[in-house]
């Protein structure tokens, strides 16, 4: 299999693999069975592509993501001595960070693809009530040191705005744009997600648990593909119940390694 260009796995935010670390898969290492992108750079490499995890800010603001973004890909790549381009495969947060790193930093000639996975382009119904309730915690947090500013960037109004302002530029900057919705009925969603599931139905119809259908399509043209997946399942994760349209956990970690594959096999070169 040949892929021109490595993929740069980009995480969402506040990534669970790292609030624990003794207890789960450290980036770019050979085992990755436990990290937030369960077995799936492994996957990559096994196949002969080159697939990196990024790192960036557990949840800090968007502008700071972004910058982390691309001081991960210069490392990556040498400063695009080593790869004149990349390919991006986000998961959730981690495609809003890909979007304003190409704007900010005017990246569209080195990033050949933005493949988003349950990314909420048009923001969060969930988002929206959460900060309305719990936004004072943003301001609280940060004198600790914790940096939870992200969130302000996942609300409806925010991702609206952000929208309009990047129209212009992500219509003719030569990146090739391609979303993946998941969405799954209550009964199969992870349960810590149930809650989130039923306050997106209610204002935004079909979701995974935290990022609704039309969300994570963002425009039409560039929508690739449903898959029967909640939040967690799109990222190589098991949570019961039924997913990538089966019951049995083997088959499921073969369906979304088949899924990845997939990917990066319709890259192009």
């Amino acid at each position: 299999m040949t892929v021109s260009y490595p993929i740069i796995l980009a995480h969402g935010i506040w990534p669970f693999h790292r609030v624990l670390p003794f207890l789960f898969d450290s980036d770019n290492q050979e085992k990755d069975d436990r990290h937030y992108f369960r077995k799936i750079r492994s996957l990559y490499i096994q196949n002969g592509i080159e697939a990196f995890h990024s790192r960036t800010s557990w949840g800090g603001e968007l502008e700071r993501r972004a910058a982390d973004l691309r001081k991960e890909i210069l490392k990556f790549t040498n400063n695009f001595k080593k790869y004149p381009k990349v390919h991006i495969i986000a998961h959730s947060m981690g495609g809003l960070d890909a979007r304003w790193m190409i704007y900010k930093y005017q990246m569209a000639e080195k990033v050949a693809s933005l493949t988003t996975i349950g990314t909420p382009h048009h923001g969060s119904s969930y988002a929206d009530k959460a900060l309305r309730r719990f936004g004072w915690l943003i301001s609280a947090a940060l004198k600790p040191g914790l940096d939870l500013r992200g969130s302000l960037a996942l609300t409806r109004a925010a991702c609206r705005d952000r929208n309009e302002l990047l129209r212009p530029y992500e219509e003719k900057n030569g990146v090739l744009y391609r979303t993946i919705a998941g969405t799954q009925s209550i009964e199969h969603i992870f349960a810590p997600l149930k809650r989130s599931y039923r306050i997106i139905w209610k204002e935004e119809g079909e979701n995974d648990g935290l990022v609704s259908l039309e969300s994570a399509l963002w425009k039409r043209e560039y929508f690739l593909k449903q898959i029967d997946a909640d939040h967690l399942n799109q990222i190589g994760w098991w949570d019961g119940g039924r997913a990538m349209g089966t019951t049995d956990k083997r088959v499921f970690d073969e369906n979304i390694q088949e899924f990845y594959l997939g990917l990066a096999m319709s890259l192009p070169n």
